[in-house]
């Protein structure tokens, strides 16, 4: 009776990287976004101001296949706020992307013609776009970079550079946070 089980919890454990990778939008930034609850916190989110917070994202995945860990930062601060009850539409975020993971922002076609394997950001930067989260690349990283415009995603913007993003969206009250 035990080895049917195992064989069934090995399967099982096997299939999950196919589950998640099949999870799209909302759930896919519940599951990435997730964090440790924390009942009755005594400094709660202000559920009546409106955040701005934009994220340097710079490190490559670990693996070219695998997701660029950067990107769950504006997934776990939706995941929280939906906690907290702070509306969706007092909640405006921003990636940064410069340096090595510039490249995970390639769609599909360019991206394995690149690395040879798919680009395992895609989903959850969709479903962030999908989520209003502004998707901004450092235009000197595309050059140094040799990166089209043509091979990003279709909603990436692009900015002159890093530091222009930063101060554009400090300028219009954003707090800005590094990796």
């Amino acid at each position: 009776m035990c080895r049917p089980l195992t064989a069934l919890a090995v399967a099982l454990l096997l299939a999950a990287p196919s589950i998640a990778q099949a999870q799209t939008g909302e759930a896919l930034i519940k599951k990435l976004g997730a964090s440790a609850p924390v009942p009755n916190p005594t400094f709660p989110a202000d559920k009546a101001l409106t955040y701005k917070i934009a994220w340097s994202v710079t490190a490559a995945p670990e693996k070219p296949d695998q997701l660029a860990d950067g990107f769950r930062r504006p997934a776990n601060f939706l995941y929280m706020t939906d906690t907290e009850g702070v509306p969706r539409a007092q909640v405006h975020l921003a990636v940064i992307v410069y340096g090595p993971a510039t490249k995970s922002l390639m769609h599909a076609a360019a991206y394995k013609a690149a690395t040879g394997v798919d680009n395992g950001s895609v989903a959850l930067l969709e479903a962030l776009d999908a989520a209003g989260v502004q998707v901004i690349v450092c235009g000197q990283a595309l050059a140094r970079l040799k990166i089209t415009r043509e091979q990003l995603l279709p909603f990436v913007k692009v900015a002159t550079s890093a530091s222009m993003a930063r101060a554009t969206l400090a300028a219009q009250g954003y707090a800005t946070f590094g990796q």
